[in-house]
């Protein structure tokens, strides 16, 4: 904080009898303020006292008049300075800020308190029996923003081993605007008083299930009605399902005597998948990640896929993330690749289609033979800045800023980075939360810059590349997130990759599966579900893999998840993605974990864009940079003819390359500079490309690196065939795939 010292002058008039008051200082102008003082009179100015104290907020009870008008100014290095945020008036010595609280209601209770705030003129006087209330203030006429371009960075940062926040910051919550308010959207639904979401519990074999709908208010004596499948609305919030239950779940929620209320995205059910018929039931195999495709384009691409012998497609986060078409990101290119991992809730509407697409394709994918994988993205919410309001900051002499972003199914979502307005629902400054999960301000870890990456402590509580980081230890957030992840297999996924697990702590990740097992029945995982661990490997092997300790993700992750209550069957399906193949493995020196607890790949899609540690050199080779077609399809055929280790699962990336201008945006039209609101010219433009090509041979369309362009470095026939020759099946020609018979 600056060294600002804050005296606060009272003027009493109207002597009346006193009550114990909290004079509560919320005005922006007071958020640097290194000491506050409520002085006695205007003539006696005394530091010693009544020094208020500072959470969040500077406050301080004192016995005041019940009926009062407060005069005060205060000094900001060493000078007088008026607070431009509030009322001011001339009392014939000079101009300063004044307050009229209200008059008190008589009670006949000794331990009235009262709870007042100055910010700017207007304020309500709540009463409590007990200890003070949080101040109540109208948000209609609080100060708008704060003066000049600041804006609130930093007042939700870690203080030393802080890793959580007080929980008087869910003061803040319930920030959506209500229907009647200019800035409300149609999707926003009621957000403003009313979320919610609903719970799975299968029974132990999995042919009946439990849905409990799990409602918040805002107004806590609120009661909430639900309807399921268009059915009376009633306080009743649990439905029991069925096996012979063959559509989809609809849910409604009401506040009663109210028209406030809240659809939640349908559900479905295990037995509503279509079975998978495959060689080794999904216990081995290939998965294709199919980076950027459309949902559409991959249902079209399973007929091949199937006919190949793939096992499976890994596509990108299924849930809701940020979309935009009014704002240009890093390098000036519109909705850059890394916005699908920051997610705005766990509705399955993304930026590859929506829920109803996603399940279409699933199922028809799976009609072939061919499972589905989710990239599971529990780590973080979007990042700081990422968020519906409006941002501002300080570039030398310039203030530059920026408006909201939306989201792919139009969520609202909120961070309190570079923000520099109060909320007009909560009336105060923003904070995170995300109504359609929902997720409160105290469901995070505080904000904590990462600058060690062999701390553990770093790397289980800091805010990865700006992320906001869930509380992954706190038993809500632990629930949710199982409930996602049954939802996903509900939906039909048969496993999925966890992306950034480093930083979600071995000890948090076995008590989701834990939770995640006893949502499914407590039997034995499925028996074709697989996971895979993104667990980055830099300079840290010590610490991550091979020396005992906590946050060791090999033999130290499995004692947990034993602890945990997952049984060996079930921990031999959570597989470590295998950061040191090709060059480094095993990374201590021999094999912590057996060859088959791991997935294997040659390039990643962390490397294509330079995010990645991973060192590869001559040992592998990435398409999207090196650009050299004969050296990676090697290195992919290698990848399936060794037969050194007993890998079961090797994964094939195919992805996209990039435009001559950039390497942000990925080629499925919502790149595309055509969408973008703003100045076009100002715009690097990632043109709409076709995913889904019939003809292709793989390797682009031709076997030659191609700009802008889908890779479908799976359809390449020498390829295809190693992989079949690993699987244990018979090489096949074009014409039995289906393919041009020039594709050798």
């Amino acid at each position: 904080m600056n060294k600002v010292i804050i005296f606060i002058h009272i003027l009493l008039f109207c002597l009346t009898a006193s009550a114990p008051t909290t004079i509560v200082l919320n005005s922006p102008v007071f958020q640097n303020a290194q000491n506050v003082f409520l002085a006695g009179d205007y003539n006696e100015w005394s530091t010693n006292k009544n020094r208020m104290t500072f959470n969040e907020k500077w406050t301080v009870t004192v016995e005041m008049n019940r009926e009062i008008k407060q005069q005060y100014k205060f000094i900001v290095d060493g000078k007088w300075t008026l607070d431009d945020f509030a009322p001011k008036e001339n009392d014939g010595r000079g101009n300063v800020n004044n307050w009229l609280a209200p008059l008190q209601k008589e009670t006949s209770s000794s331990s009235l308190t009262t709870t007042t705030s100055l910010i700017a003129s207007s304020t309500t006087t709540s009463f409590t029996t007990s200890i003070p209330s949080s101040s109540s203030t109208n948000p209609g006429t609080n100060p708008t923003e704060l003066p000049g371009c600041q804006n609130y960075n930093g007042k939700d940062s870690c203080q030393g081993q802080q890793t959580e926040y007080d929980i008087s910051v869910e003061e803040r919550r319930w920030q959506t605007p209500s229907r009647n308010s200019s800035d409300y959207v149609s999707s926003y639904q009621d957000y403003s008083d009313l979320t919610g979401y609903a719970s799975f519990e299968y029974s132990n074999d999995r042919k009946s299930a439990v849905v409990t709908v799990k409602a918040f208010t805002r107004d806590p004596n609120a009661v909430v009605l639900v309807s399921f499948n268009g059915g009376a609305a009633t306080t009743t919030n649990t439905f029991q399902a069925t096996s012979d239950m063959k559509e989809d779940l609809t849910i409604k929620l009401t506040i009663a005597n109210t028209v406030q209320s809240l659809t939640l995205d349908p559900l479905n059910f295990l037995w509503q998948n279509n079975v998978v018929n495959s060689n080794f039931d999904g216990t081995k195999g290939a998965i294709v990640e199919l980076l950027g495709w459309p949902y559409k384009d991959i249902a079209q691409e399973c007929v091949f896929l199937g006919k190949a012998g793939y096992t499976g497609v890994r596509i990108w986060p299924a849930n809701e993330h940020i979309q935009t078409d009014k704002w240009l990101g890093e390098n000036n290119e519109i909705n850059n690749w890394y916005y699908v991992y920051q997610p705005v809730s766990y509705r399955l509407h993304s930026r590859m289609g929506t829920r109803d697409e996603l399940r279409s394709m699933i199922q028809i994918c799976r009609s072939h033979g061919v499972r589905i994988y989710a990239d599971a993205a529990f780590n973080q919410m979007t990042g700081g800045g990422n968020d519906v309001l409006d941002h501002r900051n300080q570039k030398g002499n310039f203030c530059e800023t920026w408006g909201g972003k939306e989201a792919t199914a139009g969520s609202p979502y909120y961070t309190p980075n570079w923000t520099y307005k109060i909320n007009q629902n909560t009336g105060k400054r923003a904070a995170l939360e995300f109504p359609a999960v929902p997720y409160g301000p105290s469901d995070f870890h505080c904000e904590r810059a990462m600058t060690a990456w062999q701390d553990p402590f770093q790397l289980q509580f800091g805010w990865l590349s700006g992320l906001a980081d869930l509380n992954t230890g706190k038993p809500y957030v632990q629930e949710r997130i199982a409930d996602f992840l049954v939802d996903l297999l509900s939906i039909g996924f048969s496993g999925f990759r966890i992306d950034a697990a480093k930083h979600i702590g071995p000890n948090h990740l076995a008590k989701i599966f834990s939770i995640l097992k006893r949502k499914l029945g407590g039997s034995d995982l499925p028996s074709d579900f697989i996971a895979w661990l993104e667990v980055l490997i830099g300079g840290e092997k010590d610490l991550l893999c091979c020396n005992p300790g906590p946050y060791n993700w090999y033999t130290g992750n499995d004692e947990l998840m034993k602890k945990a209550g997952l049984s060996d069957n079930d921990i031999y399906k959570v597989k470590m993605w295998s950061a040191d193949y090709p060059k480094e493995m095993p990374i201590c020196g021999n094999w912590i974990l057996p060859p088959s607890r791991f997935l294997v790949q040659n390039d990643d899609h962390d490397q294509m864009f330079g995010g990645s540690p991973r060192d590869m050199q001559s040992f592998g080779s990435v398409l999207a940079t090196a650009k050299d077609v004969n050296s990676h399809r090697n290195f992919e055929v290698n990848l399936f003819n060794r037969r050194d280790h007993d890998w079961k699962f090797r994964a094939i990336l195919s992805g996209f390359s990039f435009t001559e201008k950039g390497a942000k945006g990925f080629p499925d039209g919502k790149s595309d500079c055509k969408i973008y609101k703003g100045n076009q010219s100002s715009c690097n433009s990632v043109p709409r490309a076709q995913a889904f090509v019939a003809e292709s041979c793989g390797y682009f369309n031709g076997g030659v690196f191609k700009s802008n362009s889908y890779s479908r470095v799976h359809r390449d026939l020498k390829i295809v065939n190693a992989m079949r020759n690993w699987m244990g099946l018979n090489s096949v020609g074009p014409s039995e795939l289906g393919l041009p018979s020039h594709c050798q």
